[in-house]
């Protein structure tokens, strides 16, 4: 008697064996590469599998397609971003424990990807496309189960290339496709979700010092997000979102150190956060990105005010438990 309740309860449990579920609401962070760690170094293995121990569900690697200026038509993959090296980046992530996530930035030198304005959108678009082609390969490669084809490209998203490009990707690339608004404005603005699988929004607005009037703020951002995927009957990714260690940061987030000095605020950056992370945490929504994680493993610390939360008190929004907002 006892044998045969040993094996319904084996068949009962096998269909549990081996199988990772996906959390309701995952939290991840933005992978960047540093100077002395590239993709498949041992630094950056070290760092990676600090993330996993941090609490991390995900890691976005990020990829960069470089031009020279805003008006440039010739995107190429950066010197750091080749495909293999992208790929031994994937393949670390997965080592570590981590679900990876394909993210191409744009780079041009000086300034923000939103700056670009191609003098010649046919030929940008053409050249884009074979950069990301050969990275969207790579994605199928080592099953990645989603990548961000674009992010904060303002002055292109109303491109009717847009159809063309997202088609050629899903040829060789069968996970989900996204795109990154860089704001909520512009997401609700963006003509093109029906081409992808998600919305997908970086998430950097102003925030009064008030704790009161900011907390509503911040649910009235996420009630437009949710509104957003609703519109369109596809799940939302905050796939950035993120504060610098600093103090007096509220009224501009997105600026960075060499935009703007200021004193270091380690609480303040983990009290936004961890507020994000709650009232992010809703259906609909299906998870966040922050920005960022470095490869350097020491990248970050006490004296740090970029926007990294290594080695920071703000590395526990990683966490199961929720710390004190």
């Amino acid at each position: 008697m006892a044998k045969r309740t040993l094996m319904l309860l084996a068949l009962l449990l096998l269909p549990l064996a081996g199988c990772t579920q996906e959390p309701d609401f995952w939290i991840g962070a933005n992978v960047k590469i540093s100077g002395d760690a590239g993709w498949g170094s041992e630094k950056t293995q070290r760092s990676l599998q600090q993330l996993a121990d941090s609490g991390a569900d995900r890691a976005l690697l990020v990829a960069f397609a470089w031009q020279a200026e805003p008006e440039s038509n010739d995107p190429v993959n950066g010197s750091d971003s080749t495909p293999e090296m992208v790929q031994a980046g994937l393949k670390q992530m997965k080592q570590v424990g981590l679900v990876p996530v394909l993210k191409v930035h744009l780079w041009i030198p000086e300034h923000w990807a939103g700056d670009a304005e191609p003098s010649d959108p046919d030929a940008w678009f053409q050249a884009y496309r074979e950069a990301v082609l050969p990275l969207a390969r790579v994605a199928e490669q080592e099953k990645v189960p989603a990548m961000v084809l674009g992010t904060e490209l303002r002055n292109l998203e109303q491109s009717e290339h847009w159809p063309a490009l997202v088609a050629a990707v899903r040829e060789v690339y069968t996970g989900k496709v996204l795109y990154v608004a860089d704001s909520l404005q512009r997401a609700e603005e963006f003509q093109h979700w029906g081409l992808f699988d998600v919305i997908g929004s970086s998430l950097y607005p102003s925030l009064p010092s008030e704790p009161m009037q900011r907390d509503t703020q911040m649910r009235e951002s996420v009630d437009r997000l949710l509104l957003l995927g609703e519109r369109h009957q596809k799940p939302v990714w905050v796939a950035e979102v993120g504060l610098r260690s600093a103090d007096d940061v509220l009224s501009a987030p997105w600026k960075s150190p060499e935009e703007q000095e200021l004193p270091v605020d380690l609480q303040l950056q983990q009290t936004i956060l961890t507020k994000w992370k709650s009232v992010l945490n809703r259906p609909g929504i299906e998870g966040m990105g922050i920005w960022c994680w470095y490869t350097d493993p020491d990248a970050g610390g006490e004296n740090d005010t970029d926007f990294t939360v290594q080695n920071k008190p703000a590395e526990s929004i990683f966490r199961d438990e929720p710390a004190n907002p």
